[in-house]
């Protein structure tokens, strides 16, 4: 056991250090092309070139109450002497890129735990550290430490299990829970979506266990008590994150949601945007908005056809893969129309089908997924 848990670590670690090798090769590149890249990264007087940094590193010499959260200037202006906004700007940078290396084995790490397929978690792993939204974990975003905080907050999301007689690891997880949820609260506008995520993740599981274990009561209480404990504590520390900010801004402008009205000045406001669906602003929209909805009813299709019925998941055409890239909602539209085609009529299919392996399975009873 011990030498097979070794043996993952240095997998885990020569693979980062593969990753992290072709994230290096494509600044190098990058830097052919654009000479001036390294030289302005590493300048103490590039802060406009980077766009809300700026307003990050006036917080670093000047704190106040706006839209941009607390946490990650306070810790810049913590471990530095810095006197001039550009040299907030730079340790910005620098740090970031430094937590963004970091997250590259964290994430591997935690995907080697909850996927069967290593390939997959390797492969997972190289897209989020090289591809082209990467760039803002390493210009002085909050990005840089909010991926390294996420990854706690699931890190102790993993094996949530209730011990008879010990329960001090389980004590121990959800003590991490609460701090990192606090601290996730303070470096981004995290209130919202953890409340809303946390509580449709239980509701979910409490569904999939009922339907699972009809004749087994226990079973149900005891996967409410300990998804219902993490529940609330993941809304209490993104709840006390956010109070601790809105407390600030109540003394400083007397104005407790101050950070919320700011952005709502910007034209960023609360609700539901369905046209974003259709014609997203960026291909980010589109995925940051509607890709966790897209993923619970892939979830929940799973679970029907491990547990009511049989359903078959078909690779899709190239042209729809084109589809994919280029529009989101069109390739959703072709897809389901051809699932619902081959699951709901007579006619046989000669399409290739996708084999739902046992992880896969798993994923539909899953809090943290």
């Amino acid at each position: 056991m011990y030498k097979t848990s070794s043996l993952m670590k240095v997998n885990i670690f020569s693979r980062s250090v593969f990753i992290i090798c072709g994230l290096i090769s494509c600044i190098s590149i990058a830097n052919l092309v654009e000479p001036n890249i390294l030289a302005n990264f590493f300048s103490t007087n590039p802060t406009k070139l980077f766009y809300d940094v700026e307003h990050y590193s006036n917080l670093v010499i000047n704190q106040s109450c706006n839209a941009f959260y607390p946490l990650w200037p306070w810790l810049i202006s913590n471990i530095t002497r810095i006197k001039t906004i550009n040299e907030a700007a730079l340790y910005f940078r620098v740090f970031g890129s430094l937590l963004a290396f970091v997250s590259i084995p964290m994430l591997l790490n935690l995907l080697t735990q909850n996927l069967k397929s290593y390939k997959i978690a390797i492969l997972v792993t190289a897209l989020y550290a090289i591809n082209p939204l990467s760039v803002f974990r390493m210009i002085g975003y909050t990005e840089g430490i909010f991926s390294v905080l996420s990854l706690i907050f699931l890190f102790a999301l993993v094996d949530l299990k209730i011990v008879v007689n010990n329960n001090s690891r389980l004590i121990y997880k959800l003590v991490i829970l609460f701090l990192s949820s606090l601290l996730l609260s303070l470096t981004r506008p995290f209130l919202i979506q953890a409340l809303v995520a946390s509580i449709l993740a239980l509701v979910s599981i409490l569904i999939v266990n009922r339907t699972l274990f009809r004749d087994n009561g226990l079973n149900s209480l005891e996967t409410f008590k300990l998804h219902g404990t993490a529940t609330i504590v993941i809304a209490l520390g993104a709840l006390s994150g956010y109070c601790i900010y809105g407390y600030y801004c109540l003394g400083a402008r007397g104005d407790f949601f101050a950070p919320f009205h700011d952005q709502k000045l910007w034209g960023k406001e609360l609700g539901i945007y369905p046209q974003l669906f259709f014609v997203p602003l960026t291909y980010a929209d589109f995925i940051s908005i509607y890709f966790p909805v897209i993923a619970t009813i892939i979830s929940w299709l799973i679970f029907i056809s491990a547990n009511i019925r049989k359903l078959i998941f078909i690779i899709p055409n190239f042209w729809q893969w084109i589809l994919l890239i280029g529009y989101p909602p069109a390739f959703l539209a072709f897809y389901g129309f051809d699932f619902s085609n081959i699951n709901f009529s007579d006619k046989p299919s000669s399409s290739k089908e996708i084999n739902i392996t046992q992880s896969a399975h798993n994923m539909y009873g899953s809090y943290m997924f």
